[in-house]
């Protein structure tokens, strides 16, 4: 019922395939980003969402190595890509899951899969940035319900839209059901999990060779030494 959607590519322009870059605990990025979905679902429950660019085959063959499922669409509609995705595997709810996020909160999205179950309300996004305060980048949650995509495919919207998978129904969450996910206050300090550049992975590797036990708040306290003596 619920999937995990992996979104990554190759083609990105500031730190270079960085999915496939070595991280310190002797993993590529898109590794570990599958490591942690395996660590959500089932292996069947996972698909590598990528475009049909020829260098991209690589992903695919890193996710049949993992033994989960790919699939391959349109580049720069990531609206359709997900669509299309959905409709080939029968995804119902799922996670979108960004490939350049090497660590994200298991346990809290595990307890959003669970309140799903016995929600009895249909939505349409359940998410953790809805609202002023955002949470730190790299742990936003967005669990997305495809009949939205079901409809949205049908309605005509902007290219930039079209380009990234939340922003119209956020733009227009006035005709949308979004749920709020409650996050701690200890998640919202303005740091950035995500890997865009080398500074970026210079500081995710810093973590990644102290980070144990799968605990999240000691992620926090890691990057903020890291930010102090770097």
């Amino acid at each position: 019922m619920f999937h995990v959607i992996i979104y990554a590519r190759l083609s990105s322009s500031r730190l270079k395939k960085k999915a496939l870059v070595e991280l310190s605990n002797k993993s590529r990025l898109i590794d570990q980003v599958i490591n942690q979905a395996k660590k959500i679902t089932s292996l069947n429950k996972i698909v590598l969402a990528t475009t049909r660019n020829k260098e991209d085959i690589l992903l695919c063959n890193i996710a049949k190595k993992h033994k989960i499922n790919y699939f391959r669409g349109s580049e720069n509609n990531l609206i359709k890509r997900t669509y299309d995705c959905c409709k080939k595997f029968n995804i119902k709810y799922f996670l979108r899951y960004c490939g350049d996020r090497p660590i994200v909160d298991i346990k809290k999205i595990k307890k959003c899969f669970k309140d799903i179950k016995t929600r009895k309300k249909p939505f349409d996004l359940m998410t953790t940035n809805y609202g002023d305060t955002k949470i730190d980048e790299g742990f936003t949650i967005e669990i997305f319900n495809t009949i939205f995509f079901k409809n949205i495919i049908q309605t005509k919207i902007s290219k930039n839209n079209k380009e990234h998978l939340a922003n119209y129904i956020y733009q227009n969450s006035k005709q949308h059901k979004i749920i709020k996910i409650k996050t701690s206050s200890a998640f919202k300090k303005g740091n950035k999990y995500t890997i865009d550049d080398k500074y970026d992975l210079n500081r995710m590797n810093f973590i990644l060779k102290y980070y144990k036990n799968h605990d999240i708040k000691n992620v926090i306290t890691l990057y903020s030494k890291y930010e102090r003596f770097s």
